[in-house]
C-alpha cells in the first residue's frame, strides 16, 4: 500500500475519532445542562453534537430540550429521527412514547394515539404509555361529543337567528288588526262623522237646535241624529195635537149650529 493512501487512512481515522470524542463531550455537557434545566444550553450542546454525529441519542435528547420548552413540534421532528435511526428497541419505544406526547400537546390526538400504539408494540409494559394512550382516546371521544353537540345546537341556533330576523324585518309594521286598521279606522271617521258612535236614548239627543248665544245656529256643531224612540215620541206627540185640535173644530162647530144668535 502506498505510503501516502496509508497516511489518509490514518488522518481519517485520527479526525473520526476526533469527531466522535468532541461530540461525545458535547452531548455529556448537554446532559448536564439539561439535568440543571438548562434547556437553552442543553439544546446548544444536542447541535453540535449532532453536527459531528447524526446520532439517535443525539435526536432523542435534542427532542427533550426542546420539549421542555414548548416547541412541540420541533420535538416531534427530532424523536422520529431518533426512532428511525436507533437499532435499540428501548430507545425507539420511548421515542415512540415521547413523539406521541409531542402531538398530544399540539392537540393532534389521533396521531398521537398512533405513536403511542408504536410504542406499545415494542414494550407491551409500559404503564405509563398505556396511561397516556387512554388519555388520548378519552380527548378524541371528548371531540366527537363536541362536535355532535355542536350539530345539533347548530339547526336551533338558525331557526333562533332566523326568528329573530323576521321579528327585526316586521318591526314597525303594523300588525293585523292593530294600529295600521285603527289608523284607517280613524280617517274614514274623519272623512265621514255620520259613521261615528251616536248617543243612547235619552242622552244628546236632546240636544237638537241648540244655538249659540247670538241665537245663531252653531256651524261648527254638528246636529245628532234622533233615535228611533225618540222620533216615535214626537210621532206621538204630533198625533195627539192633531186630535186636540180636531176636537176643538168639532166642538166649535157644534156651538155655531147651536148658537141661539140671530143675525
Amino acid at each position: 500500500m502506498p505510503t501516502k493512501a496509508l497516511l489518509f487512512i490514518v488522518l481519517f481515522c485520527c479526525v473520526s475519532e476526533l469527531t466522535a470524542q468532541a461530540g461525545h463531550r458535547a452531548l455529556r455537557r448537554g446532559d448536564k445542562a439539561f439535568k440543571d434545566k438548562n434547556y437553552t444550553e442543553a439544546q446548544k450542546e444536542y447541535d453540535a453534537a449532532l453536527q459531528s454525529d447524526n446520532s439517535a441519542r443525539g435526536n432523542y435528547n435534542l427532542g427533550n430540550a426542546l420539549y421542555e420548552q414548548g416547541d412541540f413540534i420541533e420535538a416531534a421532528k427530532r424523536y422520529e429521527e431518533a426512532a428511525s435511526l436507533s437499532d435499540d428497541p428501548e430507545i425507539r419505544a420511548s421515542a415512540y412514547r415521547n413523539l406521541a406526547d409531542a402531538r398530544y400537546q399540539q392537540q393532534q390526538f389521533e396521531e398521537a394515539v398512533e405513536s403511542y400504539k408504536q410504542s406499545l408494540r415494542i414494550n407491551p409494559d409500559d404503564k405509563e404509555t398505556k396511561y397516556n394512550l387512554s388519555k388520548a382516546i378519552r380527548q378524541i371521544q371528548q371531540q366527537e361529543q363536541q362536535q355532535d353537540q355542536q350539530q345539533q345546537r347548530n339547526p336551533q341556533d338558525q331557526q333562533e337567528q332566523d326568528q329573530d330576523q323576521e321579528q327585526q324585518n316586521g318591526q314597525g309594521d303594523p300588525q293585523q288588526g292593530d294600529s295600521g286598521e285603527q289608523s284607517q279606522n280613524d280617517q274614514q271617521q274623519q272623512q265621514d262623522p255620520s259613521d261615528q258612535p251616536q248617543p243612547q236614548d235619552g242622552e244628546a239627543a236632546d240636544q237638537e237646535g241648540q244655538t249659540t248665544t247670538e241665537g245663531q245656529p252653531d256651524a261648527n256643531k254638528q246636529t245628532p241624529r234622533m233615535s228611533r224612540t225618540e222620533a216615535e215620541r214626537q210621532l206621538d206627540i204630533a198625533a195627539e195635537a192633531e186630535k186636540q185640535t180636531m176636537r176643538r173644530l168639532q166642538q166649535g162647530n157644534q156651538q155655531g149650529c147651536n148658537s141661539e144668535k140671530e143675525y
